[in-house]
């Protein structure tokens, strides 16, 4: 046994997220999950059909089958054991008069269309890439259909370590281009190989072949690590550069494609592997990146506007990995007046607060880094960003205490908590939120505070409501309303709900 894997490389950082590489990845895992629920009963579907067919023919043997159905069923060096079957069941098996045979070549008939049917509903051949069929559609669905876990993680593997980095030279729009365009291109190639393979062609191994090849070109000196398990006891990690494993890689590839042609029959389709998908892919990838580097289209128009959107707000994680990177060589103090600065001009940037927030809480700058931190979980408020602002706030007072937002906000959360049902939380909340209001706090939010706490606590609403009272703003139909509400709680138990 010898496995050899890529599980990462030298070069871990990149400007900006690789939205559409982690969308790729996405939506590559949403579809094999919902497949997996639908194929095994296609599959059961068709299992049921080709058996029912195939016992109807060995009892009728003088039938003839459907010469798609016999080519699908019984080819790759079975034709002859198959003549030999039924010429022996044709002898035990009289022939009966013509009409009966009409009738039962039209059940056999029959039962080749259901077979048919259920054969092109199984989802592998529905949204594959079929050769002999050569459905435009397909040509987009394949890529994002996988066979197996293992077949869709190792291809995700190797889309996560490559295809961050050509996006984040290219752009998310030319990087999304280049993969689907390269996909397509490498199923086409693979189907000029076996122009009648009835068979689907199904993976990203063509795209990301491409990305592949893509990534030799622009990062050919990159140091890719390696995990080898050789046998039962030899295992461990290597390094080694992309312009030697790379093309290692490929000549692999093209060695497999050529010795399996060799050895299976034609229209095999490659004996369950594309390694002609691959190797295409993989050369088309490496056009493309040559390309555009000899017309010097990056230097030019791409990385001009990819730093123009970086120095228009886009380039917060490259100062998040900055800052990271002095912080962990233990030059703290740059890390945290990096993110002030990119703050001050971003203060909506979450990654940058949320860094700038950790950094100053470790090197006791926490009151500065709070002003930005409480500034954005009040924003969030604003825009109804509960969970998030919530979770926020928790951070907030579990590491700074003395820090809080202002009470409006505070109460709009104290109604999220109750709405969740985190009702021990919201008691805590309600009773910090009891100290900081007054009678000249603003009525509409002494009013609103006074109808959440008496869903609550009949002890807070109480006091609410008393403040409420003296509120010279609230009018006096409106207090004669609350007065009601407090001789009814008095009337009821003054102890505390307990949660």
């Amino acid at each position: 046994m010898f496995i050899i894997i890529p599980v990462g490389h030298e070069s871990n950082e990149v400007r900006r997220l690789p939205w559409i590489t982690f969308g790729i990845m996405a939506v590559c895992l949403v579809v094999h999950i919902f497949l997996s629920m639908d194929v095994g009963a296609k599959e059961n579907q068709l299992g049921n059909s080709a058996e029912e067919l195939v016992r109807y023919y060995f009892n009728h043997p003088y039938l003839e089958l459907n010469p798609e159905i016999r080519e699908l069923m019984f080819s790759g060096g079975n034709e002859e054991r198959l003549e030999a079957m039924l010429a022996a069941y044709r002898q035990m098996v009289p022939r009966p008069d013509r009409y009966t045979v009409a009738a039962e070549q039209e059940e056999l008939d029959r039962l080749g269309t259901v077979l048919l049917s259920s054969l092109d509903d199984v989802p592998y051949r529905k949204w594959g890439y079929i050769p002999a069929d050569r459905s435009l559609l397909a040509l987009l669905t394949y890529m994002f259909i996988h066979g197996g876990w293992l077949h869709l993680f190792g291809n995700l593997l190797l889309l996560y370590i490559t295809g961050p980095f050509i996006e984040d030279l290219w752009g998310r729009p030319i990087y999304a281009a280049f993969y689907l365009t390269i996909g397509a291109l490498s199923a086409l190639m693979y189907a000029s190989h076996y122009p009648n393979f009835t068979g689907p062609l199904i993976g990203a191994s063509g795209a990301i072949a491409g990305v592949m090849g893509a990534f030799l070109v622009n990062f050919y000196k990159t140091k890719i690590n390696f995990f080898y398990w050789i046998g039962f006891f030899f295992r461990g990690t290597f390094e080694a550069p992309a312009f030697v494993m790379l093309p290692i890689w490929v000549l692999l590839e093209f060695f497999n494609a050529n010795v399996i042609d060799s050895i299976q029959a034609e229209g095999s389709g490659g004996g369950g592997v594309a390694h002609w998908a691959h190797v295409w892919g993989f050369v088309f990838g490496v056009l493309v990146a040559v390309g555009l580097k000899y017309l010097k289209i990056e230097e030019k128009y791409i990385h001009p506007k990819i730093e123009a959107k970086i120095q228009n707000g886009e380039g917060a994680v490259d100062v998040v990995i900055t800052a990271m990177h002095k912080k962990n060589m233990g030059r703290i103090d740059e890390a945290y007046d990096i993110l002030l600065e990119e703050a001050k001009k971003n203060p909506m940037r979450k990654d940058v607060v949320d860094a700038l927030w950790d950094v100053g809480i470790e090197m006791g700058n926490g009151e500065e880094a709070a002003t930005f931190f409480i500034k954005l979980i009040e924003n969030e408020v604003r825009h109804d960003q509960f969970d998030v602002a919530l979770k926020r706030f928790m951070d907030l007072k579990s590491k700074f205490p003395q820090a809080s937002i202002s009470p409006t906000y505070k109460l709009a959360l104290l109604q999220h908590m109750i709405e969740s049902n985190e009702r021990e939380e919201a008691h805590k909340l309600a009773t910090e939120l009891l100290d900081e209001v007054n009678p000249s706090s603003s009525s509409v939010m002494l009013q609103n505070f006074a109808g959440i706490a008496k869903k609550l606590n009949p002890s807070i609403a109480k006091k609410t409501i008393e403040l409420c009272l003296d509120h010279p703003e609230i009018p006096p139909d409106q207090k004669e309303l609350l007065r009601t509400d407090l001789k009814n709680l008095y009337e009821g138990t003054e102890v505390p709900v307990k949660f």
